[in-house]
């Protein structure tokens, strides 16, 4: 029975001298000591440099506490956006982990960022990295976080085209026709497509020519959205449009157009359009007509003077009516050298390179 006692004795000795666990305290005051860093002050973006890593940022570790884990995210907005009472509140953010001290963008990812962003030119961007700790099980921690100072990086992007794969055509990006930026308007694509088939068409803006890039579909009300679950791009029919997207908004707009010419250099004078017909082979329109050289003409699309071409001044065309652009009044009409039947041409299939002929049969 004295054994037992003694064995019981011991027994609650070993358990009342159990060692515990090391406690952790956290340093609620902790901050950064030091500066944000970037590899570079500014950076050009090019195709050739798509997959390179072109800024790098690097930065101090923040101090809690023996073993406590730092999560690093990274933050860039624009200068005007860091300010106020809702600074940093359009901040895009990049989580670097747990104890990681650095962050490093390919020229890919930026250049995609500047165009969901609306940035067609060079732009500084402010960055910053905050420092947040969590608790055991994955939630927010009461500790208060950090945030370094602030630097800017000037990011020059390039404006690439926009393709539109599509139904019509196999939604096949690399074989896609194409929307070219427009010339003076920054984030402004237009053109033309002749998009076949009957019933609702669907189709994609993509700013490259295949699905890894950035994609753009219908966000609802007339808007881009690069939501990969979200729907095509529709059109109520097949027929010839003018395609836009404007990507300073995200909103983009398609208008049915057929072609045709009018003038008291035509036919039916400046009261009736002469239509034109479209070739889908040749992807041009035409018509032949008796033309007078004592008149003028204009192309205009819809039997109306919403879109219209005059021309300039080095006999280019240019818009002289368009919803996307201001009027221009400074254009003039086109004419004929003599009288005559003649084949008029207007070619639209390269976005924003419009071009028209007259000749004498």
């Amino acid at each position: 029975m004295r054994k037992i006692l003694i064995g019981v004795v011991f027994l609650l000795a070993a358990i009342s001298c159990k060692k515990e666990g090391a406690m952790i305290v956290a340093n609620e005051n902790a901050s950064f000591s030091a500066s944000l860093k970037a590899s570079v002050d500014s950076v050009t973006l090019t195709p050739a440099n798509d997959s390179d890593s072109v800024v790098t940022f690097t930065w101090p570790a923040v101090n809690y506490g023996s073993g406590i884990a730092v999560t690093y995210t990274l933050e860039l907005d624009q200068a005007s956006d860091t300010s106020g009472t809702a600074a940093w509140g359009k901040a895009t953010q990049y989580v670097a982990g747990n104890d990681v001290l650095h962050y490093s963008f390919a020229g890919q990812d930026l250049n995609n960022l500047m165009q969901t962003l609306g940035l067609f030119g060079s732009t500084p961007l402010v960055f910053r990295v905050l420092s947040n700790v969590n608790q055991y099980n994955g939630s927010a921690s009461t500790i208060p976080g950090s945030s370094s100072s602030a630097i800017a990086v000037v990011i020059t992007p390039y404006t690439t085209n926009l393709w539109i794969p599509g139904a019509y055509q196999g939604w096949a990006p690399a074989t896609a026709p194409t929307l070219n930026p427009f010339p003076g308007y920054a984030g402004l694509f237009e053109g033309y497509v002749n998009i076949t088939g009957t019933g609702t068409q669907d189709f994609k803006f993509t700013n490259a020519p295949d699905w890894n890039h950035t994609n753009y579909g219908d966000g609802g009300g007339g808007t881009l959205t690069t939501n990969g679950l979200a729907g095509d791009l529709t059109v109520p029919n097949g027929g010839y449009y003018e395609l836009s997207a404007n990507l300073n908004t995200n909103s983009w707009t398609a208008t049915a157009t057929t072609w045709s010419i009018i003038g008291d250099a035509t036919p039916g004078g400046w009261n009736t359009d002469t239509q034109m017909s479209y070739d889908p082979t040749t992807q041009v329109w035409t018509v032949t007509a008796a033309m007078i050289t004592a008149g003028s003409y204009k192309f205009r699309a819809n039997d109306a003077w919403v879109i219209d071409f005059g021309i300039d001044n080095s006999g280019n065309l240019q818009y002289a009516d368009n919803p996307l652009f201001p009027y221009n009044g400074t254009l003039n009409n086109l004419s004929v050298p003599s009288n005559g039947t003649y084949l008029i041409t207007l070619d639209l299939h390269i976005s924003g390179k419009y071009t028209y002929s007259a000749v004498l049969q």
